[in-house]
């Protein structure tokens, strides 16, 4: 829905693509019994019928449908169920126990306002101890009596006063959702209140003005609770002005500063919108800064602690289908101008899936969505975490649907062949007659640990097929688990009983200082079994538009001995609490006890990030790839900047030369005493600025005692056969002086990927190996790696071994290593769409080995060699692209590329598949692939039909002589040698998985004796309709011995690289080692270890 038309009908522009989801699926018990109406008296149907006056097209949030809030309303412990309606009455259900409840909604007052009632909060509001019920209002309608916000106060009978306009809170936006929380620490709760504006239907360009230049018309707002029953607009000092159509809303202390910041997952054109709490009563608007990107059509989030670590994480849910049919359907391809248009005009980058936000504990986010499993849950709006099988993690489920398939690309071929005919006069019963209905199923997903995910819904029994839309959970039978409510449209509400039956939980009810009965956003830490813990924050206005039973509840594992809670107030205060028990409900009152503040310990970090050691930015010229290439899946235009460090001038401290993009000259930055750098001088760098520098090495080509330096010429912006591929030698003087010898090498003339050095023929002076990366504008077609002899006096192409090296694949690296023990050096490499590959050095003639027993066929970027295990022999770690990514890779279910000439036009055709269940399809849609064949259209004349297509349905014969690569394993591993030409494989830690890695250093960084790894890496060059990679932050990964790997995490390792990386380099110097990151079209980083 981000591009809006004049035109009558609403056509939206929704991505094309993306596999289905694979889960790791273990056996799971039904846990959920569906109670009918007949048995739980809860009958609420959310019934929308439409007509010519009310309808999608009149209003498109239409069927964004209702919330729910569950709250004991009357104090007698059983938590009762509030519906709110579209198109007509609200219910208020009270709970009678056994999943009994009675309908009270005439009685309690609740049910005589009409309009469009959206977002519930269950609060507390007057802090008598009753809970309140406050109501959003939206619609069609432009009657502020109909959309006034409505606040229900508890008279402690089972009847209610609405007095909204008595608390100044009857707003007339056009409202969402509420959150009520204590922005200003002042100890009572204020409000902060999501709207979306009147306007739908406009212009880009339109939209983007008032994103940029809002009014408070449009905008949410902020209450502030002056304390005396009366809240106060107080938005514009706050620093709350924004234009979004928010529909998912969260209030909580993210960068653990004591102070409750805000979330806003915005629909359409508006980025997601995160307001930093800056402690003076006012916010920051701070995605760009915090954030790598969000999603696109944001929905519903949530908020969790995953991995229990103190921060929380953000999840938010967006419209991606794990079917292949709705992809190609549904969604339509991201226009590239279009995204770069509005990333000029200051929005973010927003993608068509959902993202899981982890918190990286230094105020920044890493999204993992891919990595978890959660990643495409199709049209999603409410979603929550919570123990639903009490077993001490946190689960997670999402409800979807949408009552109408509007965004059907066929539908809107149909409705505009229609409207022409009707000279755009469609009637809504015309559009309607055209309009498919597609039931959604809704999803759960156990946590199995280790930020994975598996899908359980069916096995778990929540799987309602219908349109969902609010969802909320709670107690509601009192024995110990979590049971789950979810409004449904035209069909009745979803009562789901937890059948988990045991005492795996501890469930704790708070009762808060005067002014905040409920504790809102009190930090509880749960510590059990003598070192696990986990960690909450008291928040009851979650999901979407829906309101959970404020009682917190910790499922634990099996047998599990609590040892302490603490409880950690918002004013800071805190209090432990011991001698608790499993299987209990704890009442926890705030003036009970004495409290005390709450102190951090300050961690000594391992490295220290340093902004005065070298100042250097890699600046790209952006080259369209795409333009030639439409179909590639990622530019090969920005594969620099390579770096390579050595003692150039022999004064003991190493030196760096960083290349230069394309007409960007190379520098070399000499090391001073201090440890600081200076930018050295080089006419002949200067000279060749023209090429775009990917890889670089300092070595002795010519023996004569200093580093001489070879600069490694790539890029997919020249034609194959221009000279700006010419790699180039530069040799040194020994004070650090370089000349350009162009001599010393001739003819290397392909775009380049890698440089190794090695006295591979043993005779006194090192040799070389050039990887090709590819062959300018024909991907995945590779260009020619060498073997360069050295002969004295320059270097030749080793005639006898280069036949080996023709075509050997995408090369991005190489490292020299005597594999077999025979005294001579063997050579490693490896690339994108390669296996590992091993030559076997025997008398200076290289033969082709099988590294292992299976191939691992891989995108990998970089390869080291060190004895990790410490049992003397060199093993090998390997990085790749990663597990976090869109494309995923396994033995079967393989990623796959064909190229060739498919339409026999004389250009080369490229097409990526991926596997759905056993189905092998095109990765990209009918729009962007007909861009490349547009004969494919004519084959396929709806998006239907080319969703139902296999590869070989749609490109036929012409697969069978074209180029043609599987890659089975994108996941970093490490290859430990067990001696005698063996290894065995282990695939690293999940941690290691979560980004691609681009580099690695092995050092001791902890002086333990133990050599560690220190990684980094990200991706910001992928198609757009392929997220980029831009989640990693670099990690430290200390080696526990034994073979085994522990991350070491920012606070402690400080170590922080979240730009799209390429190299790393290890510096010493008089003041210590440093460590340098090299990042494409971005500024150099400098970390001092500490």
């Amino acid at each position: 829905m981000k591009q809006l038309f004049l035109f009558f009908i609403l056509l939206g522009f929704i991505q094309c693509q993306f596999e289905s989801s694979s889960g790791n699926k273990g056996e799971s018990q039904v846990l959920f019994t569906n109670i009918g109406s007949e048995f739980s008296g809860i009958d609420f149907n959310n019934e929308i019928r439409e007509t010519e006056e009310i309808n999608y097209y009149k209003y498109i949030y239409l069927y964004n449908g209702g919330g729910v809030g569950i709250g004991d309303i009357n104090n007698d412990g059983l938590a009762d169920v509030y519906f709110s309606s579209t198109m007509g009455h609200d219910k208020l259900y009270l709970n009678k126990g056994d999943f009994n409840f009675e309908d009270i909604s005439d009685s309690s007052g609740i049910n005589n306002y009409s309009g469009h009632k959206t977002g519930i909060s269950m609060t507390d509001i007057n802090n008598d101890g009753w809970l309140d019920i406050y109501v959003c209002r939206s619609g069609w309608t432009k009657d502020e009596n109909d959309l006034s916000n409505l606040l229900f106060i508890n008279n402690k009978d089972n009847t209610f006063s609405e007095l909204a306009a008595t608390y100044g809170l009857n707003d007339t936006s056009y409202s969402v959702q509420s959150v009520f929380f204590d922005f200003d620490n002042d100890g009572d709760n204020d409000m902060y209140l999501s709207n979306h504006p009147s306007q739908f239907r406009q212009l880009l360009t339109e939209m983007i003005g008032k994103i940029n230049q809002p009014n408070k018309l449009d905008s949410d707002k902020l209450y502030r609770n002056d304390g005396n029953g009366k809240f106060t607009d107080v938005s514009t000092q706050a620093g709350i002005l924004n234009h979004g159509y928010g529909l998912g809303l969260a209030a909580y202390d993210f960068n653990n500063d004591g102070w409750t910041d805000i979330y806003i997952s915005n629909d359409f054109a508006p980025h997601d919108y995160y307001y930093v709490n800056q402690g003076d009563g006012t916010f920051k608007e701070s995605i760009k800064e915090f954030f790598p990107h969000c999603s696109y059509f944001s929905m519903g989030n949530d908020v969790v602690d995953i991995n229990n670590d103190g921060n929380l994480d953000l999840f938010v849910v967006e419209m991606l289908s794990e079917d292949n049919v709705r992809q190609k359907t549904n969604m339509a391809p991201m226009d590239m101008d279009r995204f770069a248009f509005m990333v000029e005009n200051n929005l973010h980058y927003q993608y068509m899936r959902n993202v899981f936000q982890l918190n990286n504990g230094n105020g920044h986010f890493s999204d993992i969505a891919y990595f978890a499993g959660i990643d495409k849950t199709d049209w999603s709006w409410g979603t929550l975490f919570g123990d639903y099988d009490n077993d001490g993690d946190n689960d997670l489920v999402v409800v979807n649907g949408y009552l109408r398939d509007t965004q059907d690309k066929d539908f809107s071929n149909r409705t505009n062949e229609l409207a022409k005919k009707t000279n755009n006069q469609l009637t809504f019963d015309q559009a309607y007659s055209l309009l498919k209905s597609t039931p959604l199923n809704n999803y759960a997903f156990r946590y199995d640990g280790d930020y994975k995910f598996s899908k359980v819904s069916d096995e778990w029994g929540f799987n309602f097929s219908g349109y969902s839309n609010g969802v909320a959970h709670g107690d509601l039978d009192n024995d110990g688990d979590l049971d789950i409510i979810v409004n449904n449209i035209n069909d009745q509400a979803s009562v789901y009983r937890n059948n988990s039956n045991n005492s795996n939980y501890l469930q704790i009810r708070l009762k808060g200082p005067d002014k905040d009965r409920l504790g809102l956003n009190c930090r509880i830490s749960l510590y059990y079994n003598s070192g696990s813990v986990q960690h909450k924050e008291n928040q009851i206005s979650r999901g979407f538009q829906s309101s959970i039973d404020p009682k917190i509840h910790f499922g634990l594992p099996q047998d599990a001995s609590i040892d302490s809670l603490i409880v950690q107030w918002q004013n800071g205060t805190r209090k432990k609490y011991e001698n608790l028990t499993t299987g209990s409900l704890v009442n926890i009152e705030y003036s009970k006890g004495l409290d005390t503040k709450w102190s951090l310990l300050e961690v000594k970090k391992i490295f220290v990030e340093s902004h005065d050691i070298l100042n250097h930015k890699h600046t790209e010229i952006i080259y369209d790839d795409y333009a030639v290439e439409v179909l590639i899946p990622h530019k090969l235009s920005q594969l620099g900047p390579g770096m390579t460090k050595g003692d150039v001038n022999g004064d003991g401290l190493d030196d760096v030369f960083i290349g230069g993009a394309h007409q960007q000259a190379g520098i070399l930055w000499i090391q001073k005493q201090d440890g600081t750098f200076r930018e050295k001088m080089n006419e002949d760098f200067n000279r060749d600025k023209k090429y775009e520098d990917v890889d670089a090495l300092f070595a002795d080509l010519n023996q004569d005692g200093a580093l001489d330096l070879y600069v490694v010429s790539g890029s997919n912006e020249f034609s194959d056969e221009s000279s700006m591929y010419l790699d180039r030698i530069y040799l040194n003087d020994g004070s650090g002086n370089f000349k350009r010898d162009l001599d010393f090498i001739q003819g290397i003339n392909t775009s380049g990927g890698t440089i190794s050095s090695c006295d591979f023929d043993q005779d006194g002076d090192l040799d070389l190996f050039v990887g090709g990366r590819q062959i300018a504008g024909q991907y995945p077609y590779p260009a020619d790696s060498y073997i360069l002899k050295n002969t004295g006096k320059g270097f030749e192409k080793d005639e006898v071994n280069n036949t080996l090296f023709k075509d050997l694949g995408m090369i991005n690296t190489s490292i020299w290593t005597d594999y077999d023990g025979d005294k001579d050096m063997d050579l490693i490499v490896a690339g994108e769409w390669t296996d590992i590959l091993l030559f076997i050095n025997e008398e200076s003639r290289f033969v082709k080995r099988n590294l292992l027993d299976r191939p691992m066929v891989g995108w990998w970027n970089c390869i080291k060699a060190a004895d990790l295990d410490g049992d003397g022999d060199e093993d090998l770690i390997l990085g790749n692209l990663g597990d976090n990514y869109k494309y995923q890779a396994t033995d079967e279910k393989p990623f796959e590329v064909y190229a060739g000439d498919f339409d026999e036009n004389g250009q080369n055709d490229i097409v990526v598949g991926y596997y759905s269940d056993k189905t092998l399809y095109p990765v990209r849609g009918l729009q962007c692939s007909s861009e490349q064949i547009p004969d494919i259209k004519k084959k396929f004349p709806t998006y239907e039909a080319f969703g139902k297509a296999n590869i070989f349905d749609i490109y036929g014969e012409a697969l069978e002589d074209a180029l043609h690569y599987e890659a089975n394993i994108f996941s970093s591993v490490v290859l430990w040698n067990e001696g005698g030409g063996q290894y065995s494989v282990d695939k690293l830690m999940n941690e290691f998985q979560l980004a691609p890695v681009q580099d690695m250093i092995i050092e001791d960084f902890t002086s333990d004796g133990k050599l560690d790894v220190l990684i980094a890496g990200n991706w910001y060059v992928s198609e757009i309709e392929t997220p980029r990679a831009d989640n990693g932050t670099g990690w430290i990964f200390e080696n526990k011995g034994n073979r085994k790997f522990k991350p070491v995490y920012y606070p402690r390792s400080g170590f922080f690289a979240s730009k799209d990386v390429r190299k790393l380099a290890l510096l010493q110097g008089n003041k210590g080692k440093t460590i340098l990151v090299a990042n494409n079209n971005d500024d150099t980083q400098s970390f001092i270890i500490d």
